[in-house]
Formats: structure tokens, sequence, C-alpha cells
């Protein structure tokens, strides 16, 4: 029997993906370049008080950028080097005016590859989220073996199957050097969680 359970509860951490990516004729120039972009985000994210931990790397990478449109087969057209980072804001009222001014710093360079907001320690959510399922799936069960001229027995087993909630990721694009503070609003994140139960019958 299948139940579903869900919790909510206020975010209290925004995570922002972040790459500077930089596209050059030499693997060399790409690097240096997508590199003084990360520093420069890096440099404004530890003036605003963000930790150094809270501003991983997530990935590096460079690789071949070609033109597959002409008749003559691929043209290349550089190099591309990409830096990208896993930045946490946990001061939320700051935050819009925090990643306006790590863009700034990164200029051209920059992309915003995603963002979200989440419940750091979700432990009190998910627990919530785990009752009501279970309730739902006990009330789903008491109908069918009422129905069915019996009764509920013993539990034989009991599978859980965890899903994120909130907005998830949004995408976007930063472009220009000013610094233009972002309107975040956090809103509510949710926990959902699916409960498959197999109980005797008797």
């Amino acid at each position: 029997m299948w139940g579903q359970g869900r919790a909510a509860g206020a975010a209290d951490v925004c995570r922002v993906a972040l790459a500077a990516t930089a596209l050059r004729p030499t693997v060399a120039a790409a690097l240096a370049d997508s590199e003084q972009a990360t520093r420069r985000m890096r440099d404004a994210l530890t003036a605003a008080g963000v930790a150094r931990e809270d501003t991983a790397t997530s990935s590096v990478s460079v690789h071949a950028e070609e033109d597959f449109s002409g008749h003559r087969g691929p043209r290349l057209l550089g190099y591309r080097a990409e830096h990208e980072l896993e930045v946490v804001l946990r001061d939320l009222k700051a935050a819009g005016r925090v990643l306006g001014e790590a863009v700034a710093a990164g200029g051209e360079a920059v992309r915003v590859r995603g963002l979200s907001f989440v419940v750091e320690d979700d432990a009190d959510l998910r627990a919530r989220a785990r009752e009501a399922a279970w309730a739902d799936a006990l009330r789903a069960g008491e109908q069918l073996a009422r129905l069915g001229g019996g009764a509920l027995g013993a539990v034989r087993s009991v599978n859980e199957t965890p899903a994120g909630g909130g907005g998830g990721p949004v995408p976007m694009a930063a472009r220009g050097a000013g610094v233009v503070e972002i309107d975040l609003q956090p809103g509510a994140v949710g926990v959902r969680i699916t409960l498959a139960v197999v109980w005797e019958l008797r």
C-alpha cells in the first residue's frame, strides 16, 4: 500500500551554482581568464562575509569548441575553460546583494547556472513527512481491508522513497559589470516522502 506525506518549512540557506567561463584561442589563455574571474568572484564573496568553505569548486573543465555549420567539416573556434562554484549563502536577507556583487566582480565571464532555497538540516521535515505518509498508507490499507471483509495484521515490509521539494533551481544568465541587487524571495521549502507498506491480512 502506498502512502504519501509532505511537510514544509522556511528555507534557511540559498545554494547558487556560479560558473566562470572563457573562450580563447589557446588552452592556457582560456584557463587564465576563467581562473581570474573565479578569483574575483571568490574575493567578492569573502568580502561580503561568505566563508571560504561555502564557495567550493564543483567542477573544472576545458574543451575544444567547434563550429559544425560549414560544409568542409568542423572549424575550431577556440578552447573553453569553465570553473564552477557551489556557493552557500546563509544570510538570506543579504543573499540578493551578495550574489549581485559576486556576479559583477566576475564580469562578462560569469554565468549563474542555478539557484535553490533549502532547509540545511531537514531531519525534522522528513520526520513529519514520514509520519504523514504512514498515516496516509494506514488509512488506505484499513479501508481496503474492511472492503475485503478483513483487517490489517502485522507489517511485513516498509520501503521509503524520499523526494526533495521546493522550487528547484532557477537558471539565469549574468551579463554586464554593474552591481545589481537580485530580488530573491525564499518562500517555503517542502519535503515529500512516499512509503510502500505491506501488511498481512487477518
